[in-house]
């Protein structure tokens, strides 16, 4: 196993953008309705996720978020939106992590 050391102000650049990070997290599971079968609409969802109704037309179109039409109007359940979420996230794992890293020393050897 490796070391990298790192000076202070990197560690603690690092540790304001996991803050962030964790912020940015915390303030969409907040938003989202606790009951998977609660119904959402569009000015909701758009809301959540922070698209526009426009991009929420795309998505609906291309499939890749389930809707349903009431009146002429879509409407969205909150736990099909943590799908997409989940679906769509970037997982990680030891071995992304350890490419990432061998990633980054190449990089650097070179500068």
């Amino acid at each position: 196993m490796e070391t990298t050391i790192i000076n202070t102000e990197e560690w603690k650049e690092l540790v304001q953008k996991i803050d962030r990070i964790n912020e940015f997290i915390e303030q969409y599971t907040e938003r989202l309705p606790i009951d998977d079968n609660t119904w959402m609409n569009e000015t909701q969802v758009c809301s959540y996720l922070k698209i526009s109704l426009k991009t929420l037309q795309r998505l609906r179109k291309s499939g890749e978020i389930t809707f349903s039409t009431i009146a002429k109007k879509h409407h969205y359940k909150a736990g099909d939106l943590k799908s997409l979420i989940e679906n769509k996230s970037i997982k990680s794992s030891r071995e992304m992590i350890e490419n990432l890293q061998s990633f980054h020393k190449k990089r650097f050897k070179n500068v």
